[in-house]
């Protein structure tokens, strides 16, 4: 029990899901603290809604993900001990470099033309 988070597109041509997540996560909270501000900023909706939802990314999205990673600023996670507040610093360091690939991999997947998507689970 606890957070796991996903990535994957969906295509231009059929509005279709990929065949399987192209990122995973688990309990990375910072990564979920800052897909949950851009989501209630762009919807208006409560973080609850993001749960088994969806969330397209933008370009200015993985710009600013993509610097917030690099310069260690991922925003806090206030609590919640099914998301793993209590080792997000950890986390945080040990995806780096996934976070980082994930940044390139969207970007050059919104570049040719598909639709980006950050969905979770808790």
């Amino acid at each position: 029990m606890g957070l796991d988070q996903y990535a994957y597109v969906k295509t231009a041509e059929t509005g279709e899901e990929g065949d399987s997540a192209k990122f995973t996560w688990r309990k990375h909270s910072k990564l979920q603290t800052f897909m949950e501000d851009l989501y209630t900023e762009r919807t208006g909706l409560s973080i609850a809604d993001l749960n088994c939802g969806e969330l397209v990314l933008q370009p200015g999205d993985i710009d600013a993900l993509e610097q917030a990673v690099k310069n260690d600023d991922l925003p806090p996670c206030d609590g919640g001990f099914f998301y793993g507040h209590q080792f997000q610093d950890e986390q945080a360091q040990a995806y780096r470099n996934q976070d980082l690939a994930f940044c390139a991999w969207a970007r050059a997947e919104i570049e040719a033309g598909s639709t980006v998507i950050y969905s979770c689970w808790w």
